[in-house]
Protein backbone atom coordinates (compact mmCIF):
# COMPACT_ATOMS: atom_id res chain seq x y z
CA UNK A 1 0.00 0.00 0.00
CA UNK A 2 1.22 3.57 -1.38
CA UNK A 3 1.98 5.83 1.44
CA UNK A 4 -0.22 8.68 1.39
CA UNK A 5 1.30 12.45 1.71
CA UNK A 6 1.22 13.91 5.61
CA UNK A 7 -0.88 16.89 5.69
CA UNK A 8 2.08 18.88 6.14
CA UNK A 9 3.91 17.47 3.49
CA UNK A 10 0.85 18.10 1.61
CA UNK A 11 1.32 21.45 3.18
CA UNK A 12 4.78 21.93 1.81
CA UNK A 13 3.62 20.87 -2.13
CA UNK A 14 0.86 23.43 -2.09
CA UNK A 15 3.57 26.34 -0.72
CA UNK A 16 6.22 25.90 -3.17
CA UNK A 17 3.64 25.49 -5.62
CA UNK A 18 2.45 28.99 -4.73
CA UNK A 19 5.79 30.68 -4.20
CA UNK A 20 6.84 29.01 -8.06
CA UNK A 21 3.50 30.60 -9.13
CA UNK A 22 4.25 33.86 -7.62
CA UNK A 23 7.72 33.98 -8.90
CA UNK A 24 6.64 33.06 -12.65
CA UNK A 25 3.18 35.17 -12.77
CA UNK A 26 5.07 38.56 -13.68
CA UNK A 27 7.27 37.07 -15.73
CA UNK A 28 4.38 35.74 -17.72
CA UNK A 29 2.03 38.54 -17.60
CA UNK A 30 5.31 40.61 -19.38
CA UNK A 31 5.81 38.65 -21.59
CA UNK A 32 1.95 38.50 -22.87
CA UNK A 33 2.23 42.07 -22.84
CA UNK A 34 5.51 42.64 -24.64
CA UNK A 35 3.72 40.19 -27.36
CA UNK A 36 0.70 42.49 -27.82
CA UNK A 37 2.70 45.92 -27.57
CA UNK A 38 5.11 43.94 -30.59
CA UNK A 39 1.94 42.95 -32.32
CA UNK A 40 0.78 46.70 -32.37
CA UNK A 41 4.15 47.83 -33.88
CA UNK A 42 4.16 45.05 -36.26
CA UNK A 43 0.56 46.10 -37.45
CA UNK A 44 1.76 49.94 -38.06
CA UNK A 45 4.83 48.58 -39.96
CA UNK A 46 2.02 46.68 -42.13
CA UNK A 47 0.05 50.21 -43.06
CA UNK A 48 3.68 52.18 -43.37
CA UNK A 49 4.08 49.46 -45.62
CA UNK A 50 0.45 49.77 -47.65
CA UNK A 51 1.63 53.76 -47.16
CA UNK A 52 4.93 53.32 -48.79
CA UNK A 53 3.42 51.26 -51.38
CA UNK A 54 0.15 53.75 -52.44
CA UNK A 55 2.96 56.34 -52.68
CA UNK A 56 5.07 54.80 -54.75
CA UNK A 57 1.79 54.44 -57.13
CA UNK A 58 0.50 57.69 -56.56
CA UNK A 59 2.97 59.78 -56.22
CA UNK A 60 2.42 60.84 -52.15
CA UNK A 61 0.08 60.15 -49.60
CA UNK A 62 -3.59 59.60 -49.73
CA UNK A 63 -5.94 61.83 -48.42
CA UNK A 64 -6.49 61.66 -44.92
CA UNK A 65 -10.30 62.68 -45.20
CA UNK A 66 -12.24 63.05 -48.42
CA UNK A 67 -15.61 64.84 -48.32
CA UNK A 68 -14.05 67.89 -46.45
CA UNK A 69 -15.99 70.51 -48.00
CA UNK A 70 -15.88 69.83 -51.23
CA UNK A 71 -18.50 67.03 -52.20
CA UNK A 72 -16.61 64.04 -52.46
CA UNK A 73 -17.69 60.93 -51.13
CA UNK A 74 -16.95 60.25 -47.44
CA UNK A 75 -13.74 58.18 -46.51
CA UNK A 76 -10.32 58.75 -45.32
CA UNK A 77 -7.14 57.09 -45.46
CA UNK A 78 -8.04 53.67 -44.58
CA UNK A 79 -10.05 53.16 -47.17
CA UNK A 80 -7.50 54.36 -49.93
CA UNK A 81 -4.82 52.02 -48.71
CA UNK A 82 -6.51 49.02 -47.98
CA UNK A 83 -5.72 46.95 -51.12
CA UNK A 84 -2.31 47.64 -50.48
CA UNK A 85 -2.74 45.58 -47.07
CA UNK A 86 -1.08 42.34 -47.45
CA UNK A 87 -3.30 40.12 -45.60
CA UNK A 88 -4.92 37.82 -47.05
CA UNK A 89 -8.53 38.77 -45.35
CA UNK A 90 -8.56 42.05 -46.65
CA UNK A 91 -11.07 42.96 -48.83
CA UNK A 92 -9.92 44.67 -51.83
CA UNK A 93 -13.39 45.29 -53.59
CA UNK A 94 -13.93 48.57 -51.61
CA UNK A 95 -16.03 51.08 -53.77
CA UNK A 96 -14.37 54.71 -53.77
CA UNK A 97 -17.01 56.57 -55.63
CA UNK A 98 -19.60 55.85 -52.81
CA UNK A 99 -19.62 56.68 -49.10
CA UNK A 100 -17.75 54.74 -45.95
CA UNK A 101 -21.49 54.11 -44.59
CA UNK A 102 -23.13 53.27 -48.42
CA UNK A 103 -24.96 50.01 -48.24
CA UNK A 104 -22.36 48.57 -50.64
CA UNK A 105 -19.52 49.00 -48.71
CA UNK A 106 -21.26 48.46 -45.48
CA UNK A 107 -20.28 44.74 -45.19
CA UNK A 108 -16.78 46.35 -45.71
CA UNK A 109 -16.73 48.92 -43.44
CA UNK A 110 -17.95 46.78 -40.12
CA UNK A 111 -15.15 44.58 -40.42
CA UNK A 112 -12.10 44.67 -37.87
CA UNK A 113 -9.06 44.83 -40.13
CA UNK A 114 -6.61 43.48 -38.13
CA UNK A 115 -3.80 46.05 -39.07
CA UNK A 116 -5.89 48.87 -37.93
CA UNK A 117 -5.80 47.47 -34.51
CA UNK A 118 -4.02 47.34 -31.35
CA UNK A 119 -3.95 44.54 -29.00
CA UNK A 120 -3.91 46.14 -25.85
CA UNK A 121 -7.14 48.38 -26.88
CA UNK A 122 -10.34 47.25 -25.44
CA UNK A 123 -12.29 44.84 -27.64
CA UNK A 124 -15.13 44.37 -29.39
CA UNK A 125 -15.94 48.42 -30.46
CA UNK A 126 -17.27 49.91 -33.62
CA UNK A 127 -18.76 53.52 -34.93
CA UNK A 128 -22.18 54.04 -35.06
CA UNK A 129 -22.51 56.39 -38.31
CA UNK A 130 -26.06 57.06 -39.54
CA UNK A 131 -26.09 60.00 -42.88
CA UNK A 132 -27.67 59.78 -45.86
CA UNK A 133 -25.41 59.88 -48.97
CA UNK A 134 -23.41 62.73 -50.09
CA UNK A 135 -23.58 64.81 -53.52
CA UNK A 136 -20.86 63.16 -55.14
CA UNK A 137 -21.07 59.51 -54.47
CA UNK A 138 -22.86 57.19 -57.31
CA UNK A 139 -25.69 56.14 -54.76
CA UNK A 140 -28.52 58.01 -56.45
CA UNK A 141 -30.68 57.50 -53.09
CA UNK A 142 -29.81 60.68 -51.61
CA UNK A 143 -32.65 60.46 -48.90
CA UNK A 144 -32.99 57.53 -47.04
CA UNK A 145 -30.73 57.27 -44.06
CA UNK A 146 -28.22 54.53 -43.67
CA UNK A 147 -27.23 53.22 -40.87
CA UNK A 148 -23.83 51.37 -40.33
CA UNK A 149 -21.72 49.89 -37.10
CA UNK A 150 -17.87 50.87 -38.40
CA UNK A 151 -15.15 48.75 -37.44
CA UNK A 152 -12.65 51.12 -35.28
CA UNK A 153 -8.96 52.44 -36.14
CA UNK A 154 -6.27 52.46 -33.21
CA UNK A 155 -4.11 54.92 -35.01
CA UNK A 156 -5.35 58.38 -36.61
CA UNK A 157 -2.89 61.19 -38.38
CA UNK A 158 -2.91 64.96 -37.81
CA UNK A 159 -5.07 67.69 -39.30
CA UNK A 160 -3.42 70.93 -36.98
CA UNK A 161 -1.99 71.15 -33.85
CA UNK A 162 -3.73 72.55 -30.37
CA UNK A 163 -0.96 74.81 -28.96
CA UNK A 164 -1.05 75.59 -25.50
CA UNK A 165 -2.21 79.49 -24.87
CA UNK A 166 0.76 80.20 -22.16
CA UNK A 167 4.28 79.25 -21.35
CA UNK A 168 5.97 77.33 -24.02
CA UNK A 169 3.02 77.72 -26.65
CA UNK A 170 3.17 81.88 -27.00
CA UNK A 171 5.96 81.65 -29.56
CA UNK A 172 6.27 78.28 -30.72
CA UNK A 173 4.88 78.27 -34.38
CA UNK A 174 3.19 81.09 -35.73
CA UNK A 175 -1.06 81.11 -36.19
CA UNK A 176 -1.54 81.18 -32.65
CA UNK A 177 -3.11 78.38 -30.03
CA UNK A 178 -4.93 76.44 -33.57
CA UNK A 179 -2.33 75.69 -35.76
CA UNK A 180 -4.11 75.89 -39.69
CA UNK A 181 -4.51 72.16 -41.26
CA UNK A 182 -2.35 71.79 -43.82
CA UNK A 183 1.15 71.63 -42.95
CA UNK A 184 0.72 67.85 -42.08
CA UNK A 185 2.26 64.78 -43.83
CA UNK A 186 -1.51 64.06 -45.43
CA UNK A 187 -3.35 66.98 -46.45
CA UNK A 188 -7.74 66.65 -47.44
CA UNK A 189 -9.51 65.77 -50.35
CA UNK A 190 -6.24 64.64 -52.17
CA UNK A 191 -2.94 62.87 -52.71
CA UNK A 192 0.18 64.66 -50.98
CA UNK A 193 3.48 64.75 -53.01
CA UNK A 194 6.20 63.18 -50.40
CA UNK A 195 8.24 66.65 -51.54
CA UNK A 196 6.44 68.71 -49.37
CA UNK A 197 7.16 67.05 -46.60
CA UNK A 198 10.86 69.19 -46.72
CA UNK A 199 11.62 68.61 -42.82
CA UNK A 200 12.16 64.98 -43.54
CA UNK A 201 10.36 61.46 -43.97
CA UNK A 202 11.92 60.37 -40.66
CA UNK A 203 11.23 63.52 -38.73
CA UNK A 204 7.49 64.18 -39.18
CA UNK A 205 4.53 61.59 -37.95
CA UNK A 206 2.04 59.49 -40.41
CA UNK A 207 0.29 58.06 -37.37
CA UNK A 208 0.10 57.97 -33.91
CA UNK A 209 -1.28 55.53 -31.91
CA UNK A 210 -4.96 56.92 -30.54
CA UNK A 211 -6.49 53.83 -28.85
CA UNK A 212 -9.75 53.11 -27.31
CA UNK A 213 -11.89 55.09 -29.64
CA UNK A 214 -15.04 56.19 -29.70
CA UNK A 215 -15.05 56.12 -26.00
CA UNK A 216 -13.83 58.72 -23.97
CA UNK A 217 -10.17 57.97 -21.87
CA UNK A 218 -8.26 60.08 -20.31
CA UNK A 219 -5.00 59.20 -17.63
CA UNK A 220 -6.27 55.54 -17.95
CA UNK A 221 -10.00 56.25 -16.57
CA UNK A 222 -12.99 55.67 -19.04
CA UNK A 223 -15.73 58.95 -19.10
CA UNK A 224 -19.01 59.13 -19.36
CA UNK A 225 -20.27 59.44 -22.97
CA UNK A 226 -18.89 58.20 -26.60
CA UNK A 227 -18.11 59.59 -30.03
CA UNK A 228 -16.67 62.88 -30.75
CA UNK A 229 -18.98 63.82 -32.94
CA UNK A 230 -21.82 61.70 -32.19
CA UNK A 231 -23.17 60.22 -35.71
CA UNK A 232 -22.05 62.47 -37.80
CA UNK A 233 -20.40 60.89 -40.77
CA UNK A 234 -17.42 62.87 -39.56
CA UNK A 235 -17.04 60.96 -36.54
CA UNK A 236 -13.85 60.11 -35.89
CA UNK A 237 -12.20 56.27 -34.72
CA UNK A 238 -14.04 54.67 -37.97
CA UNK A 239 -11.06 53.14 -40.12
CA UNK A 240 -12.88 54.03 -43.48
CA UNK A 241 -14.35 57.55 -42.22
CA UNK A 242 -12.54 60.52 -41.63
CA UNK A 243 -8.92 59.28 -39.90
CA UNK A 244 -7.17 62.92 -38.87
CA UNK A 245 -7.89 65.02 -35.80
CA UNK A 246 -5.50 67.80 -34.35
CA UNK A 247 -2.85 66.72 -32.21
CA UNK A 248 -2.29 68.34 -29.12
CA UNK A 249 -0.77 68.20 -25.25
CA UNK A 250 -2.93 67.83 -22.63
CA UNK A 251 -3.15 69.12 -18.75
CA UNK A 252 -1.64 66.20 -17.04
CA UNK A 253 -3.96 66.40 -14.07
CA UNK A 254 -7.14 66.35 -16.33
CA UNK A 255 -6.13 65.13 -19.23
CA UNK A 256 -7.42 67.85 -21.19
CA UNK A 257 -6.46 69.64 -24.15
CA UNK A 258 -4.67 72.22 -24.65
CA UNK A 259 -2.31 72.10 -21.72
CA UNK A 260 -1.13 74.36 -19.37
CA UNK A 261 1.64 75.68 -21.53
CA UNK A 262 4.49 74.06 -18.93
CA UNK A 263 6.80 71.38 -18.44
CA UNK A 264 3.92 69.22 -17.00
CA UNK A 265 1.95 69.64 -19.38
CA UNK A 266 1.68 65.38 -21.31
CA UNK A 267 1.45 64.15 -25.06
CA UNK A 268 0.94 60.33 -24.08
CA UNK A 269 -1.42 58.21 -22.76
CA UNK A 270 -3.50 61.08 -20.67
CA UNK A 271 -6.13 61.86 -23.97
CA UNK A 272 -7.27 59.78 -26.60
CA UNK A 273 -8.89 62.38 -28.34
CA UNK A 274 -6.25 64.92 -29.18
CA UNK A 275 -3.25 63.12 -27.99
CA UNK A 276 -0.11 60.03 -28.79
CA UNK A 277 -2.46 57.15 -26.64
CA UNK A 278 -2.20 53.17 -25.92
CA UNK A 279 -2.76 50.83 -22.97
CA UNK A 280 0.76 50.34 -22.88
CA UNK A 281 2.79 51.06 -19.97
CA UNK A 282 5.55 53.88 -20.49
CA UNK A 283 4.24 54.77 -23.64
CA UNK A 284 2.66 54.14 -27.06
CA UNK A 285 3.58 54.23 -30.15
CA UNK A 286 3.69 56.18 -33.76
CA UNK A 287 4.33 55.67 -37.43
CA UNK A 288 7.08 58.12 -39.05
CA UNK A 289 6.52 58.81 -42.67
CA UNK A 290 9.58 56.35 -43.66
CA UNK A 291 8.01 53.74 -42.76
CA UNK A 292 9.87 53.80 -39.04
CA UNK A 293 7.75 52.95 -35.99
CA UNK A 294 8.56 54.16 -32.66
CA UNK A 295 7.57 53.22 -28.69
CA UNK A 296 7.59 57.02 -27.41
CA UNK A 297 7.47 57.51 -23.77
CA UNK A 298 5.21 59.27 -21.58
CA UNK A 299 8.18 62.15 -21.16
CA UNK A 300 7.81 63.03 -24.66
CA UNK A 301 7.83 66.80 -24.75
CA UNK A 302 4.79 68.56 -25.87
CA UNK A 303 7.03 71.45 -28.44
CA UNK A 304 8.46 68.33 -29.91
CA UNK A 305 5.22 66.47 -30.01
CA UNK A 306 4.08 69.63 -32.07
CA UNK A 307 7.38 69.72 -34.48
CA UNK A 308 7.15 66.51 -35.68
CA UNK A 309 3.73 67.15 -36.34
CA UNK A 310 4.34 69.72 -38.73
CA UNK A 311 6.12 69.23 -41.77
CA UNK A 312 7.54 72.13 -42.74
CA UNK A 313 8.00 74.30 -39.80
CA UNK A 314 12.10 73.87 -40.46
CA UNK A 315 12.26 72.26 -37.27
CA UNK A 316 14.88 69.11 -37.70
CA UNK A 317 13.88 66.28 -35.40
CA UNK A 318 16.43 64.02 -35.07
CA UNK A 319 15.12 60.26 -33.92
CA UNK A 320 17.34 60.67 -30.94
CA UNK A 321 15.44 63.65 -29.49
CA UNK A 322 12.20 61.57 -29.01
Amino acid sequence: MRDRLRPIDLLVVVTCLFLLFATLAPRILAARADSRETQCQDHLRDLGGAFQKYADSHRGFPPRRAGFNDGHPYGGWGCFILSYIEQADVPKDYDLKRDFFDPQNKSITERAIPSMLCPDSPPDRFVEIQSQASTKSLNADKDTVFTCKAGVSDFISSNGVLMARNGYGINALPGGNRIGNERQAMTDNADLPLSTITDGLSGTLLLIEQAGRPAVWRNRVKKDGAGQFGVSPNARGAWAGWGSIAFGAANAETGETPGRGDGTDCSVNCNNWFGIYGFHDGGANVLLCDGTVRFVSTKLDPLTFAYLTIRDDAHIIDQSDF
